[in-house]
């Protein structure tokens, strides 16, 4: 019979691309990690793993293997599920996934409340871009995920995966104190056609955004500089550097040296929500830490 943890290992070389950085994903060492590949081969008798470069991918039969054996281990969380479905107490590891400022604004006081109501659960919380957060729930690196997409840039979420919407979260644009439009109510895209941005690294959702945001009136923003914290974005900002979108979830007091002024045509929205497999519905824990989660942002 197949090994279900040489299986794991498997897939997650598929995912990450290196003996390493799977190791990393599983708490494992490298060694572990071959180990278990090498379990694999042995019983196949065939090779799984191809070097290219200095990465590794799967041989057409470790490829296979690695999709059916997804789907296997979702039909097995199902199984798991169900035996414990009349489980009480919950206890175990639970990994959640989360975007920076959701971890600042939703996942600490999430902790605190499960502090109180599952003790003995076992969290782990690991930051994700929503893209990357996606895979890592379908792929079994998390057992929940907090994700945004933009208005006007929905995030791809595959059928294997359950989503519940939390909350509308709105961007602002940081501004210096002694700015020509700092003291404005609103101002729009074509308002800050000559300023320098600061932004999120390129590829991100939120970097996209903005690009979308003044290609929505047919132009580009002048980005010259890129971080993945909007603290340093405030402080570039603070130091009349550059501007900055910043959302407003998780967001840090600022300088006074420092002025948010809405954004209109358009309003810069993004939803936030919390995403799991499917095949997790029915998991005492998953439904414990959603209905929390949920606790904290009540429908009106």
């Amino acid at each position: 019979m197949i090994d279900i943890g040489a299986l794991r290992s498997l897939i997650a070389v598929r995912d990450h691309g290196s003996i390493v950085a799977a190791a990393s994903a599983l708490d494992f060492t490298p060694s572990a990690v071959s180990q278990q590949i090498k379990k694999l081969e042995r019983q196949s008798r065939s090779p799984m793993l191809e070097r290219v470069g200095r990465s590794v991918i799967l041989t057409e039969r470790g490829r296979l293997l690695a999709e059916r054996g997804t789907a296997l281990l979702a039909d097995l969380e199902q199984v798991e599920n169900i035996a414990v479905g009349g489980a009480e107490e919950l206890r175990g590891s639970f990994r959640i996934a989360s975007f920076s400022t959701a971890s600042c604004g939703i996942v600490a006081p999430l902790l605190a409340r499960l502090r109180t109501s599952a003790p003995e659960l076992e969290l782990t919380v690991v930051e994700s871009d929503p893209r990357e957060t996606v895979t890592l729930v379908e792929r079994g690196g998390a057992d929940l995920a907090i994700v945004h997409d933009w208005n006007t840039l929905p995030l791809d979420v595959p059928v294997s995966l359950s989503r519940q919407p939390l909350l509308v979260d709105v961007a602002d644009v940081l501004l210096p104190w002694d700015h020509r439009l700092s003291l404005r109510e609103s101002v729009s895209p074509l308002d800050l056609l000559r300023e320098r941005w600061v932004t999120t690294p390129a590829g991100t959702i939120c970097h996209e955004w903005l690009v979308h945001m003044f290609a929505m009136h047919g132009e580009r923003p002048d980005i010259r500089y890129f971080d993945g914290s909007y603290s340093t974005h405030a402080a570039m900002v603070e130091h009349g550097g550059a501007v900055a979108l910043v959302p407003r979830l998780g967001r840090q007091s600022f300088s006074p040296r420092v002025r948010a002024v809405a954004v209109v045509d358009p309003t810069p929205q993004r939803r936030v929500g919390s995403i799991w497999r499917t095949a997790s519905t029915d998991n005492p824990a998953r439904r414990h830490v959603q209905s929390e989660l949920e606790a904290l942002f009540p429908t009106p």
